[in-house]
C-alpha cells in the first residue's frame, strides 16, 4: 500500500504514474476569468474529481466561445474539449485529475476577451 498526503503545493503535482495513467493534484493558478488567456487541450480524456474548495473550470469546444463549469462535491468530470480553470476569488480549490501517461498538450492563445 502506497500512502499520499494530499497538501499541493504547486499548480500540478503527479502522485503517482505508471506505464498507462497518471494522477495528480490539480490547484489553478488563476483567481478569475479574466486572468486566463490561453486554453488547453489534451491528446486523451481527463477525469477531474472536486477534493475541497472551489474550482471553476472554463471550457470551449472551439477555443473561441467559453462556458463556465463549477465543480461539485461527489461528482466527476470528463473533460474532452479546450479547457483552463481558476479558483473563485481566490479561495483554496483543489481537484484529482486523472489522465493518460503519455498526454499530449495542444495551447491555443485568447485573443482579446473571453466569449462567455
Amino acid at each position: 500500500m502506497i500512502e499520499i498526503p494530499l497538501s499541493p503545493d504547486s499548480r500540478w503535482k503527479v502522485l503517482f504514474k505508471n506505464e498507462k495513467w497518471q494522477c495528480g493534484l490539480y490547484r489553478p493558478e488563476f483567481t478569475s476569468i479574466t486572468e486566463i488567456k490561453f486554453l488547453e487541450k489534451h491528446s486523451c480524456p481527463e477525469l477531474f474529481f472536486l477534493i475541497r474548495g472551489s474550482i471553476c473550470l472554463v471550457l470551449s469546444k472551439d477555443g473561441r466561445e467559453v462556458e463556465r463549469k463549477a465543480l461539485q462535491k461527489n461528482k466527476l468530470y470528463i473533460i474532452v474539449e479546450w479547457h483552463n480553470a481558476y479558483r473563485p476569488e481566490g479561495k483554496e480549490g483543489i481537484a484529482l485529475v486523472v489522465e493518460c501517461s503519455d498526454v499530449k498538450t495542444e495551447y491555443a492563445k485568447i485573443g482579446g476577451e473571453l466569449k462567455i
